[in-house]
């Protein structure tokens, strides 16, 4: 499978792809997918993806998380069909200083599904920070 991608038409991945990463799929936009697929076409793009497919590990999050010590916000999209929002518990575990904030009716990628909902609490943990 990971080899056909090579040969698969760019604007086909775009679309195809990134679908399931919205909870509403209307709200990708032609915009988006027009930018998903020029990034494919340039150089190098392709093969780059090809790799990265190729080296996904599943790895339990915990060991991974726990040498990070700042304090930390987990915007979850409470619709993400790729990484279900019950996942987030586990963050939390790991993570002692997190808040976790759940973006209702939004998926995997809430800053491109509904950027200005998914700006407000990154803005206001910043200012809290100041």
């Amino acid at each position: 499978m990971v080899k056909l991608m090579r040969y698969r038409p760019a604007a086909i991945s775009a679309a195809h792809e990134h679908r399931p990463a919205y909870s509403d799929p209307s709200r990708l936009s032609e915009a988006t997918v027009d930018r998903y697929h020029d990034l494919l076409l340039a150089p190098g793009a392709r093969d780059a993806k090809i790799a990265r497919m190729g080296q996904v590990e599943l790895k339990a999050p915990p060991p991974l998380l726990a040498p990070i010590t700042a304090p930390t916000l987990l915007l979850w999209g409470e619709k993400d069909a790729m990484i279900p929002v019950a996942n987030a518990a586990d963050y939390q575990a790991a993570l002692p200083d997190s808040r976790l904030v759940v973006l209702p009716d939004l998926g995997h990628v809430p800053h491109e599904e509904a950027p200005a909902e998914a700006l407000a609490p990154v803005a206001a943990f910043l200012d809290e920070g100041r």
